[in-house]
């Protein structure tokens, strides 16, 4: 096949998309790393990513503001320019503020893109050419999500944190280019035909969530109920969230549409989207500490097995792009998808500390299928009573909730593994006392070791103490790893268990 503009432009699209997941599944997969580097504690590696999701939010209710201005190919070459700048930013940063901002720079310009893609997809391209464009993006965010963390463990051993942001830097420039060559010039109206900016119901809105992600983020480290600071917030956003949503449902040209809230199946949709996206959110996130610091697997090892095991399952792609179409009812699959992750979590939730690889194929295997039988069923069934600008705002109403569910959903998994590690260390420390018999022994044994090489008394003894310390940390961890994938289980039969209570999506 010759290469052209026209060939290439449904690959362009996707890169484009790809992007957003590399970059998501490597800031999810490698957050400790990221925040070690920066020196940043929990609650703020939280902030940096609540930033990311709040720019995101406000960058798709401005996405068709930009593209009635500046059309797809230069709003999508733009935001793939700003993005790299914003990933030089990411790499260079030294302090939890720095990469705050470069994070939120990146959402603004990276977050609106799945939904623009999409839209451009639909409403922008031939009938006969839209089948390909949707395979080829759904293709490449599969294998970008997967490749992800193969490639961020061999940077981490081999290079440095920073280049998890680098990585994506000059690949944005070269796609950018690519969209500038390769999607052609629409979207763009006459000045005198653009839609009303509608200013002020953006700031409400941007003033109204930036109130809920601060409540949302300092909730999980203090008392909601005891902070006057907390509750007078939580009311100023609901207030504030509650006048956007009223006033673009009557308005004659909203920034996205409520009306589309109106149909079920988008609501069920809306409502199995933010469940797979926690589920899928706190998988990236515990996995690589259940392997590592529960484990011990150095950090390419634990990358090599995740992102294989990903690339090999998402090879079912195609056999879903082939013959999903036969599928009638495919609720069934929905079902089926939160059952493997349900069985995921509860596999993973029940390893021995002494678990090998071949113990950890299963669940990630069951793991790496989900997007396939959740995702994508899914999305064929919320949109398909859709069509035209209806559509587009129906899809960007769904990725704002993306955004957010992946932003409650990183929060919480993080704050839940804090509270568990530090729950498990203070019950394990408990048992290093001399009353202990079986601490002692230990102690005494580790001691005479480190005494047969040679080391003096003292110096001996602190070394069995810190070997037998280190020991805690990673059962700690490995606890509460557990106990963070027993709620993933949990989460995934309540939701099995309410997609097939549904009707509406047979």
């Amino acid at each position: 096949m010759k290469l052209n503009a026209s060939t290439a432009m449904p690959w362009a699209i996707g890169l484009v998309v790809a992007i957003d997941y590399v970059d998501a599944a490597l800031f999810a997969f490698f957050a400790s790393y990221i925040a070690s580097g920066v020196n940043a504690s929990p609650e703020e590696l939280i902030w940096a990513s609540t930033a990311y999701a709040l720019l995101a939010v406000l960058g798709i209710l401005q996405q068709h503001a930009w593209v009635e201005r500046l059309g797809y190919r230069r709003y999508l070459a733009i935001c793939m320019f700003v993005f790299a700048l914003g990933g030089v930013g990411a790499a260079l940063s030294e302090n939890s503020i720095q990469l705050t901002i470069a994070r939120a720079l990146q959402g603004y310009f990276v977050g609106p893109m799945l939904g623009a893609c999409r839209i451009l997809i639909q409403n922008n391209l031939p009938a006969a050419r839209r089948p390909k464009a949707v395979k080829s993006l759904m293709v490449l965010i599969v294998f970008g999500g997967a490749f992800a963390p193969i490639l961020g463990g061999w940077l981490v051993a081999n290079l440095d944190w920073r280049w998890l942001f680098a990585c994506t830097a000059l690949p944005a420039v070269a796609i950018g280019a690519l969209v500038l060559w390769a999607v052609p010039d629409v979207g763009d109206v006459p000045f005198d035909e653009r839609t009303e900016p509608n200013r002020m119901a953006y700031l409400v809105f941007a003033l109204a969530q930036a109130a809920l992600q601060v409540v949302l983020t300092r909730s999980h480290f203090e008392l909601f109920a005891g902070s006057p600071t907390l509750v007078g917030l939580a009311i100023v956003g609901t207030v504030g969230l509650g006048w956007f949503v009223v006033h673009q449902w009557h308005h004659p040209s909203p920034l996205i549409r409520m009306d589309a809230l109106r149909h079920s199946t988008f609501q069920i949709g809306l409502a199995l989207y933010v469940v797979y996206y926690i589920l899928s959110t706190a998988f990236s996130y515990l996995l690589p500490r259940l392997m590592e610091g529960g484990f011990g697997y150095t950090v390419s090892a634990a990358g090599y097995l995740t992102g294989t095991i990903s690339l090999v399952t998402g090879l079912s792609i195609f056999v879903y792009m082939r013959y999903s179409a036969r599928l009638a009812r495919k609720k069934w699959l929905i079902v089926a998808g939160f059952a493997m992750a349900a069985a995921a979590g509860v596999w993973l939730s029940q390893l021995s500390p002494d678990a090998g690889r071949v113990a950890l194929i299963g669940p990630l295997t069951l793991r790496g299928l989900v997007m396939l039988f959740v995702m994508l069923p899914v999305a064929n069934l919320t949109f398909r009573p859709f069509s035209g600008e209806a559509f587009a705002h129906g899809y960007r109403l769904k990725n704002v909730v993306r955004q957010l569910a992946i932003s409650f959903a990183s929060s919480s998994v993080i704050a839940l593994q804090q509270h568990r590690l530090a729950l498990h260390e203070v019950r394990l420390s408990e048992s290093t006392t001399a009353g202990n018999p079986m601490f002692m022994q230990a102690l005494d044994g580790l001691t005479q070791g480190f005494q047969a090489s040679g080391q003096a008394v003292a110096q001996a003894h602190a070394l069995a103490l810190g070997t037998l310390q280190r020991m805690l940390e990673q059962q700690a961890t490995f606890m509460a790893s557990l106990d963070g994938f027993a709620a993933i289980a949990a989460i995934a039969v309540a939701a099995g268990v309410f997609a097939a209570w549904q009707r509406r999506i047979d």
